[in-house]
């Protein structure tokens, strides 16, 4: 073996050997991940065969090619369905398995033409790299485009590796024995394309993990809308800049009313199906600069920047009426709302103060199916029923 391929053979293994370690013991939440763990055995795999590219010299000849195809093309397409895992989809075992059995069957029938052997090789594996940086460009939740765009140019590090095979094949032979250097630079350059896809992937996962973070610190879990403590901080801000720019400034408190006497009590099920259509009823109806919460288990709140309090009666009666009159069909489930307005007071400083308002009113209905009015600026002011059923 000469010294440039046992230098490359070094630098395969530890090469592998660096981004298994990496990978296992950097972060207890990496090895959790399902597109790492898959992204790891490719990277493996990826390696051994480099490795098995390598030593074919000194191996059987339908050994060698057998174990660089299965190997080599195996971890490449591990690695696609790793990318593809990263957006929630899953790669068919057959799509990706066919190519790689059929290739590795057509060079072991042709083991005498090498040059043959080497192009059909280079072309699966420049379709296979630029097939996962179409896939590593696609949408993934939580991970920011620069850092995809960073993996897809990694991956492009591998196309341009087989590609130079390509031109290894079909480019006249020069003098000396150029082959040997190509191959040299084909594997340097699948090695820059492990270390900095895997790189890249880690990134995708702490953006991921971040993006998620943040989620369950901000969004309450079951509906998506904001938490308590969120919707507090954010109608605090609204409240502040309602205040400087002396506009109006409302909110709504809503709940689920209890079934009327006489009617079966609902089911944990159907009170997740109730929360969750009333979440996606608030959504459709309110307008992009509002904001929405869940306050409680079956209580929600609003804020309306720039609405005075008639407006959010418009508001409130259009959610009322739609969930009388579509509840039932759209989510299986018929229920009603009682909701509360208020608006903000000129002195009001505190949004605490001014969802307490609403709150208390909200607590304060006689009847369900109604909406009410908190029109002072007592904290505990029981509202009078504006509207209310026919």
């Amino acid at each position: 073996m000469k010294l440039h391929a046992l230098t490359l053979l070094i630098a395969n293994i530890t090469t592998v050997a660096g981004i298994v370690i990496a990978l296992l013991f950097l972060r207890d939440s990496l090895r959790r991940d399902e597109a790492l763990r898959q992204w790891l055995i490719g990277c493996v795999a990826l390696g051994l065969g480099l490795t098995a590219f390598t030593l074919q010299p000194v191996l059987p000849t339908l050994l060698g090619i057998a174990l660089t195809n299965l190997l080599s093309y195996g971890g490449i397409a591990t690695l696609l369905a790793a990318l593809l895992s990263l957006s929630g989809r899953r790669a068919p075992i057959v799509l990706l398995g066919l190519p790689i059995v059929a290739l590795t069957a057509a060079q072991v029938l042709q083991p005498d033409d090498a040059d043959s052997r080497r192009l059909l090789s280079a072309i699966v594996g420049v379709a296979l790299f630029l097939a996962g940086a179409v896939v590593a460009l696609q949408p993934v939740p939580g991970a920011s485009r620069r850092t995809r765009a960073v993996l897809a140019a990694s991956l492009l590090l591998g196309a341009i590796a087989f590609a130079m095979r390509i031109v290894a094949v079909l480019r006249p032979m020069l003098a000396g024995d150029p082959s040997i250097t190509l191959d040299v630079s084909h594997g340097l350059f699948l090695i820059a394309c492990l270390l900095a896809s895997s790189f890249a992937m880690v990134l995708v996962h702490l953006e991921r993990e971040g993006e998620q973070s943040h989620r369950l610190a901000t969004l309450d879990p079951q509906t998506g809308s904001y938490n308590r403590h969120t919707l507090l901080q954010l109608g605090q801000r609204e409240l502040a800049r309602a205040q400087r720019r002396e506009r109006p400034l409302s909110v709504l408190m809503m709940k689920v009313d209890d079934p009327a006497g006489g009617q079966p009590t609902r089911s944990p099920q159907d009170d997740e199906r109730t929360v969750l259509h009333l979440a996606e009823l608030v959504a459709g109806t309110l307008q992009r600069q509002d904001l929405f919460g869940r306050f409680g288990s079956a209580e929600f709140c609003a804020v309306l920047p720039d609405t005075a309090l008639d407006g959010a009666h418009q508001v409130a009666e259009r959610l009322r009426i739609r969930a009388e009159t579509v509840s039932g069909t759209e989510c299986g489930v018929s229920y009603t709302l009682t909701l509360s307005a208020a608006e903000r007071l000129p002195n009001e400083l505190s949004f605490l103060q001014l969802s307490a308002r609403a709150d208390a009113s909200l607590h304060g209905a006689n009847a369900p199916n109604q909406i009410v009015n908190a029109h002072d600026g007592a904290p505990m002011t029981r509202a009078n029923v504006s509207f209310t059923t026919g």
